[in-house]
């Protein structure tokens, strides 16, 4: 049976209900389909079969990449670095490629998307990465005029690619949305969800004028924090919802933290500073002091406890941010820090200039 799930683009089958593409068997000759798990996404909220395999992700990016002629890589604005991973950036940018900067309704009101954008391709240039830059948000359909402008003019086979819980299964929704897609009627769309790796394998929907847009699965990076957790913890550490931010006077021998999954010690300062810890999740940064660094660290319970930590000497700038991929980050204001920073073991982390506030050192 050649016929693949219109929503996470698994080969449907009728004989195993515990791998993917699985459907009744009285389904099988009707139209466009999505599989059971999918349907069980959708209408329950519930992911019995969890992410899809690493492997089987990355040979359907290169199968689709292979397909494209242009790639269109969204990257969450809250996780810019995260959603970089050279490995991804290999396949993507071996296409002209332009860079989705989504979740631009999370950022703050007074932050323009043509400040995100000058910092977005900047950030892109220093990393070595040669695209086009366009900030949208998948939610409420800020950018996509401008989207929809581009590829009309291009007509191209596009290939919307992404590390997993970016929202591309959204954007691409949004897209079939539009114009472009409600010619064709497109009943059915890819399964969006807040859990990872619920696209299985790469899907095509033929637009308005020649023009084709494809999904793909969700590359799975190194080193970001909600990749490590079960589902539910993993889900309150990804970004939904407007950013929020925790402004504390560090001195040396305090702490900023997010309980059980990240601290930042202030081991030494040029003068009076702040320090702000963003998220855009359910978690918050707290303040403590450094003799309680274990209590919030290896010593915390809770769910999925970390007990594995590394810790990581830091230099950072007036008006940088110390980024943890998949969690959060901390920016400096007013005067340079000496952090050190305890992650749990493999985590990564990034420096960078601000994203929100003043842009200059």
């Amino acid at each position: 049976m050649d016929k693949y799930c219109r929503g996470c683009g698994a080969r449907l089958q009728t004989e195993d209900p515990g791998d993917y593409g699985y459907i009744p068997s009285h389904m099988v000759e009707k139209g466009d389909l999505i599989c059971q798990r999918c349907f069980r996404i959708i209408h329950y909220n519930k992911d019995e079969l969890g992410p899809v395999l690493a492997d089987t992700s990355l040979q359907a990016l290169k199968d689709a990449t292979q397909w494209a002629d242009h790639v269109g890589l969204v990257v969450d604005l809250l996780d810019f670095e995260a959603g970089l991973p050279p490995t991804l950036l290999d396949y993507a940018a071996s296409k002209p490629l332009v860079v989705l900067a989504n979740k631009q309704d999370l950022l703050p009101k007074q932050t323009s998307a043509g400040e995100i954008a000058v910092w977005a391709a900047r950030r892109l240039e220093e990393l070595g990465v040669e695209a086009e830059v366009k900030v949208i948000s998948a939610l409420n359909g800020f950018g996509f005029p401008e989207v929809a402008q581009w590829i009309e003019e291009r007509r191209p086979k596009l290939l919307i690619a992404g590390v997993t819980n970016v929202g591309k299964s959204h954007v691409i929704a949004r897209i079939l949305g539009m114009r472009l897609g409600r010619k064709q009627r497109h009943r059915v769309m890819p399964t969006v969800s807040a859990y990872p790796g619920t696209t299985v394998s790469w899907s095509r929907w033929r637009l308005s004028d020649g023009i084709w847009l494809a999904d793909s699965p969700g590359f799975v990076p190194d080193g970001r924090l909600s990749d490590m957790l079960c589902p539910d913890c993993a889900r309150e550490l990804i970004p939904n919802r407007r950013l929020s931010s925790r402004l504390y006077p560090i001195s040396p021998g305090e702490i900023m933290h997010v309980p059980g999954r990240a601290a930042v010690l202030c081991r030494g300062t040029k003068g009076s500073g702040l320090l702000i810890g963003y998220c855009g999740s359910g978690v918050n940064w707290e303040r403590s002091t450094e003799r309680h660094l274990l209590k919030w660290t290896r010593e915390y319970g809770g769910h999925c406890p970390v007990k594995d930590w590394e810790e990581h000497r830091v230099s950072l700038p007036r008006n940088y941010d110390l980024t943890v991929h998949g969690l959060g980050w901390i920016s400096a204001r007013k005067t340079d820090y000496e952090l050190t920073v305890y992650l749990p073991a493999g985590i990564r982390f990034s420096v960078r200039p601000c994203l929100i506030g003043p842009k200059t050192k």
